[in-house]
């Protein structure tokens, strides 16, 4: 078929200077004749799955530079009440996803909402989990995020994460006698050049597990019982009303899941932030 101008061939005309025309697509009427356009072939690009019933917390820690509104974008429970103590701040120059995360300079700095049922996570399976950054030399406790009193008592303990003096993340999840704990093997020494974690807490029936970066760590550790439906604050940065050595650095996507083991193996960590 010979070749036409660009600028004068019409493909509404199926024919031009007795030479047929055949469909093209991706061109636009313009004053000189025709030019290119993009694709109007339909395209979507999902956010990650997971902000459904069983989400009670998520927070993207999205905004603008310095801000010290926490948005609380759950689909499964109530819009729960964050505040910033000392100077935790939204920040821009570090994220995973979203353009921003939540900075705490581990003097002072956490999140917290005061305690509510969506919090309980009762005899059935859950998840915790968020994107994790520290900033801290090593050897110091830098509480992650939990649930408890000042004391972390076992009768007056949900659960609480944090990276032990030796390093590595932990998780300690109170029977209501008892704390059992998983212990992560991954060294962690001030990461900041080292790339955004992901930290999850999955309990599936009777069974605790571990999950750094979507492999497991610390072994599937027996859980059997219901975890307290304590009424303490609940904190990200700190161990909950337990505010001694909260994190040094930055938190991103944190989501708690109830009613659900989001993952019973090891995994691919999410791709992108979740439903909003």
């Amino acid at each position: 078929m010979p070749i036409l101008p660009f600028p004068e061939w019409a493909p509404d005309i199926s024919s031009y200077q007795a030479a047929t025309s055949q469909a093209i697509s991706n061109v636009v009427p313009r004053a000189d004749g025709y030019g290119p356009f993009g694709s109007l072939t339909s395209f979507t690009q999902a956010l990650a799955a997971g902000n459904d019933t069983y989400t009670k917390v998520l927070l993207h820690f999205d905004g603008v530079d310095a801000a010290t509104t926490i948005t609380d974008s759950n689909a499964g429970g109530s819009a729960h009440t964050w505040t910033a103590a000392g100077n935790a701040q939204i920040d821009t120059a570090q994220s995973k996803f979203g353009g921003a995360s939540l900075l705490l300079d581990g003097t002072g700095d956490w999140v917290s909402a005061s305690d509510h049922a969506d919090f309980a996570l009762g005899s059935g399976d859950f998840t915790i989990e968020c994107w994790f950054n520290c900033n801290a030399a090593g050897g110091t406790f830098e509480r992650l995020a939990g649930q408890c009193d000042s004391n972390g008592q076992p009768a007056t303990n949900s659960f609480f994460g944090d990276r032990h003096t030796s390093n590595v993340m932990r998780v300690q999840v109170s029977n209501g006698t008892s704390n059992i704990g998983v212990t992560g093997t991954t060294q962690f020494t001030d990461v900041l050049n080292t790339g955004w974690h992901h930290y999850a807490v999955v309990r599936t029936g009777n069974v605790l597990k571990l999950f750094i970066d979507g492999v497991q760590e610390g072994g599937d550790v027996a859980f059997t019982g219901s975890v307290p439906d304590v009424s303490n604050t609940f904190a990200v940065g700190a161990r909950g009303e337990d505010t001694a050595n909260p994190w040094t650095g930055w938190i991103d996507e944190f989501r708690l899941s109830v009613g659900v083991a989001r993952w019973t193996s090891n995994f691919t960590p999410p791709g992108g932030a979740y439903d909003a």
